[in-house]
């Protein structure tokens, strides 16, 4: 997004930390019009991410996923209260493995649907976080050119784009709200993706970079609806256009399951629409824009109510122009409703469970419903989202999340602000993007055979 001041939850991601991780191989290729480029996604919590701990429990992770979680809502929330162009939270949940450059330099980077800029560390280096790969060079590349101040794509950072008196190229300065930053110069370079180069790539090279970075990752890869994202740039060359969607599995180390001992298999990312992308099974929801350049960042839905068996429970009629009440997010892990609609469906949920004599327990993360209870909650409540046009219909592990041996929480969290769907709910849905057309789509899907 764009101006001096950023807020971030990438957040993401990303928070996005889409928040991935690329496995590159073969001999790299100019894409074609009509490709589709298909990634390897990486949770941070999965055994084969380079952020993963062994030593934390199951547990640990989960509690750490929804403080990254209440972390990425607050900045979703305080930037709707601040300046309204804010990037918001750099630790995403998901990394990709992208390469920059000719010859190729791989780097880590957090995916985000809720920013548009591609970064990464260059040298030199005069202020920047401690990283372990090393720093990409744009002097060992053959392809890099800096963009100057007069250029078009220059232009498309808007404010968050300057020129000194004593330079003619193009400088960037993005500050997120947890107090990450960073400053350089943006660039062109070619981007690979597994076997797919694209040319002419514009990214962030910074030379003044900081924050709560692990040292695994190098920086962001944006994802969100900017001129400047990854997917607005490379559209003319997919099928489809401006098309991406992934499919996000469960993961084993987070399970809602108690007992879930399922091999691990990865999530899937997909630039350019599938022939598998649209069918009867598919739902359509319309994309939503606030008219201000300044926040056409985020992925705007209108959500209408939810069902819960034959208890439907709607949002009160509201007289504001724009409906956009929800924001789709790879790099939150739970979904937050507004408090009345939240409220609404808890008691919704409660009612249904009746009848098994579930023991309600206080939410370890002070926020929401849980439950005492060692077995899974199977099956569970009938639950539907309802969002303008497509009926989004869950299941128990969509709707819950186990925190720890003897306490299965509901998934859900109240907002004081904007409403975020999060990935827990996306979790075996082929998501798919449709910028040109500016729509979602969700079909339900095995994404571990995917």
């Amino acid at each position: 997004m764009a101006t001096p001041y950023h807020s971030l939850s990438t957040i993401a991601t990303s928070i996005v930390i889409i928040s991935l991780l690329v496995i590159s191989h073969a001999e790299d290729y100019v894409p074609h019009h009509g490709d589709v480029i298909s990634l390897n996604m990486i949770h941070r919590d999965t055994p084969s991410s380079p952020l993963y701990n062994s030593s934390l429990t199951k547990w640990q992770r989960v509690s750490n996923a929804l403080r990254r979680s209440r972390d990425r809502i607050n900045r979703f929330i305080s930037s709707e209260d601040e300046s309204p162009d804010h990037l918001i939270y750099s630790q995403g949940e998901y990394l990709v493995n992208i390469s920059i450059g000719t010859p190729p330099r791989t780097f880590i980077g957090i995916v985000d649907t809720g920013s548009d800029l591609i970064w990464t560390q260059c040298m030199p280096c005069r202020e920047c976080f401690e990283q372990n790969p090393p720093l990409f060079d744009p002097a060992s590349s053959s392809t890099y050119r800096e963009l100057s101040c007069m250029s078009n794509e220059c232009n498309l950072l808007s404010g968050a784009a300057s020129c000194s008196s004593n330079s003619s190229s193009c400088d960037y300065q993005y500050s997120y709200g947890d107090g990450s930053h960073t400053t350089g110069n943006l660039s062109l370079d070619t981007v690979t993706l597994d076997s797919t180069s694209i040319p002419n790539t514009i990214f962030g090279c910074g030379h003044h970079n900081g924050g709560v970075f692990s040292g695994i990752e190098s920086g962001i890869v944006g994802l969100g609806r900017g001129a400047v994202s990854f997917i607005s740039q490379i559209g003319g060359y997919l099928v489809g256009g401006k098309y991406f969607s992934y499919c996000l599995v469960p993961n084993p180390a987070m399970s809602f399951l108690s007992n879930n001992s399922n091999p691990i298999s990865s999530s899937k990312m997909y630039f350019g629409r599938l022939n598998t992308s649209s069918g009867p099974e598919v739902v359509t929801t319309p994309l939503l824009s606030t008219g201000d350049s300044a926040t056409q960042t985020f992925y705007y839905l209108e959500l209408q109510g939810i069902s819960v068996g034959a208890n439907n429970v709607t949002l009160d009629a509201d007289a504001k122009a724009f409906k956009g009440n929800m924001i789709i997010d790879s790099g939150t892990t739970l979904t937050y409703l507004p408090e009345l609609l939240y409220d609404r469906f808890k008691s919704a949920i409660r009612e249904a469970l009746k009848d098994r004599y579930l023991e309600v327990k206080q939410d370890p993360t002070g926020s929401g419903l849980c439950f005492l209870t060692k077995y899974d909650i199977l099956p569970g409540p009938y639950v539907i989202l309802h969002f303008n046009g497509a009926d989004v219909e869950l299941k128990s592990t969509n709707t819950f999340i186990r925190m720890d041996d003897e306490t299965v929480c509901l998934a859900f969290s109240p907002s004081s602000g904007v409403g975020i769907y999060g990935n827990w709910a996306q979790i075996n849905y082929l998501v798919g993007y449709d910028l040109d057309n500016k729509t979602v789509s969700f079909q339900p899907t095995d994404c571990t055979t995917s």
